[in-house]
């Protein structure tokens, strides 16, 4: 259990210095930034559209209804990650924004979880939630 702590955190240190690594090359050549608290924003918000888009039409396809929301979330979802890595080419080259563009969405799949569920608890600890218990 010890060793796999370790692991876990030797892994998010690499991650941390192969961040700071890509954000220091290319503010030097491009003066843009790959990995910001924007950009994980916007990832996130686009994985929670595609989540909860497949599964309303999962949902859809199942109980025979209508697939078209479902479709639309995770349309909304894929334009948004589309205009990201746009943003990425336009601001550096193609080969460099496209390639580091689909580093960086790998990375913020477990970044944007930790987040979503972080926003949660944060908005539970904000709005002084309870629990709710008989004995």
């Amino acid at each position: 259990m010890v060793l796999t702590i370790i692991g876990l955190l030797a892994i998010i240190y690499i991650l941390f210095l192969f961040v700071e690594y890509v954000n220091r090359r290319s503010r030097k050549y491009y003066r843009y930034e790959f990995f910001t608290y924007e950009n994980l924003a916007v990832v996130t918000s686009a994985y929670i559209l595609l989540f909860f888009g497949h599964n309303m039409y999962i949902e859809a396809l199942n109980n025979n209804g209508d697939m078209l929301n479902g479709e639309l979330l995770m349309g909304i979802g894929v334009l948004i990650v589309l205009s990201l890595l746009l943003v990425h080419v336009s601001s550096t080259s193609v080969g460099f924004g496209l390639f580091f563009g689909f580093i960086q969405l790998l990375i913020y799949i477990p970044a944007g979880i930790v987040s979503f569920i972080g926003l949660i608890m944060l908005i539970a600890w904000l709005m002084d939630t309870k629990p709710v218990y008989r004995l």
